[in-house]
């Protein structure tokens, strides 16, 4: 896989990133409100983290359901589209314990320890394993599309990251990385 890749290389900025955050920020402002959450800066940064293992979990889960036929992942996602209240308080209340219990550097381990494995399997992945793919539950984020191969969840990662590096509330957050262009997260 080359260098170049942008899947891998928004991957591996991701883990950067956070870990550049996680270092920069000081123990009182983990603990200050988000913006446009009910998490705190520490809460959301797990939640990031969390966001990490989604798309990792989504590899073997993608490639599972595109070996069956296609009416099972469409009835699996009606299923877990019929859960979204549940799943958005489960979601909420695990991230926001979490966030209190592992420190932000363990946080950053794990997003480092999780990366490395996602782009390990993308970089030996061929074209056809990154088509594989499934009916999604398009409740349970916004950034999920009604299909999605793994190379879309691997899209998806950075999506969701950025949106949520955009609510953190830290005055440290970097706005650019290794000197480049401005990283900072879009709309």
């Amino acid at each position: 896989m080359p260098d170049e890749d942008p899947v891998r290389q928004e991957l591996l900025w991701i883990a950067a990133d956070f870990r550049s955050i996680v270092l920069g920020a000081s123990a009182d402002e983990l603990d200050l409100s988000s913006h446009g959450t009910r998490w705190t800066n520490r809460q959301l940064l797990f939640h990031m983290a969390l966001g990490q293992n989604i798309a990792l979990a989504g590899i073997p889960l993608l490639g599972l359901f595109s070996h069956l036929p296609p009416g099972a992942s469409r009835r699996w996602s009606r299923l877990l589209d019929s859960c979204s209240g549940p799943y958005n308080w489960v979601n909420w209340a695990g991230s926001a314990a979490a966030g209190q219990v592992l420190a932000p550097q363990a946080m950053a381990r794990m997003m480092h320890r999780t990366t490395g494995i996602i782009v390990h399997w993308y970089s030996r992945a061929g074209s056809k394993a990154l088509d594989r793919g499934m009916t999604m539950p398009v409740r349970w984020d916004p950034y999920f599309l009604p299909w999605m191969s793994r190379r879309d969840i691997l899209e998806w990662a950075p999506k969701h990251y950025r949106h949520h590096r955009a609510q953190l509330s830290l005055t440290t957050l970097p706005g650019t990385l290794d000197g480049g262009a401005d990283q900072r997260p879009g709309p």
